[in-house]
């Protein structure tokens, strides 16, 4: 298979270049733009297989570019990660409500980034021959192999945090899982601590599994639970 290809959209020159070295070395093929602009014309012209996305930028902010390229067709399909300061946390939410699908905060660690770009690729192009170990609740089916979620036998795009979550509450049994748990199991008890972030992943869950959404149960002051 062919190095993924990678968009990386800052406008801080040092950085794009250390990222472009980091990624590069890690053998991604490496594009990018210092503002919005240039960022869109890139992926007009070839669409990479990820964004690493700087919310704030010169011309059009990251939220706004994830906006507009999560409700284009041609473009939904492309993973974002945004790149975020410390004291965003609104943006980081409101990131997550229109459709990115990870973040993490600035200063970040190579290592750090590294992984949570491989997650990120292996949820949104799992291998072909991927065991189909299959856990279901209700008429909600998981393939953990492939990252996979369906619903009445039908595909439901999720992102990397809202996957492990749910596939944690249906693990879990009907055990209930609290917040605290959640962002552990998300990777954000470094980035954050505030419990919005959760609830806003299990909003965008049950918007997406649709009827099926029954199966996540809230425990008012405790959590949430699967009904399996």
């Amino acid at each position: 298979m062919n190095a993924r290809k990678i968009l990386v959209v800052d406008d801080q020159t040092d950085l794009l270049e250390l990222l472009s070295m980091s990624l590069s070395q890690e053998g991604y093929q490496v594009r990018t733009a210092a503002s919005g602009v240039e960022a869109m014309s890139q992926i007009a012209a070839d669409k990479p297989d990820l964004i690493l996305l700087d919310i704030i930028l010169g011309d059009i902010s990251g939220i706004k570019m994830t906006t507009r390229l999560k409700n284009d067709v041609e473009t939904a399909h492309i993973p974002i990660i945004l790149l975020t300061a410390k004291d965003s946390e609104t943006d980081i939410i409101v990131g997550l409500s229109v459709g990115a699908d990870d973040y993490i905060t600035k200063p970040f660690s190579t290592k750090v980034l590294l992984a949570r770009i491989d997650a990120v690729l292996r949820r949104a192009y799992p291998e072909p021959t991927a065991v189909r170990e299959t856990l279901q609740a209700g008429a909600v089916r998981i393939f953990p192999a492939g990252r996979q979620v369906f619903v009445e036998g039908v595909p439901v795009d999720v992102t990397p945090a809202e996957f492990n979550i749910l596939l944690s509450l249906i693990k879990a049994a009907g055990s209930v899982l609290s917040r605290e748990d959640l962002q552990i199991i998300i990777g954000s008890e470094e980035q954050t601590d505030n419990e919005r972030v959760v609830d806003v992943h299990i909003a965008s869950l049950r918007k997406k599994l649709g009827l099926a959404r029954k199966i996540i149960k809230t425990v008012h002051g405790k959590g949430y639970r699967a009904v399996l």
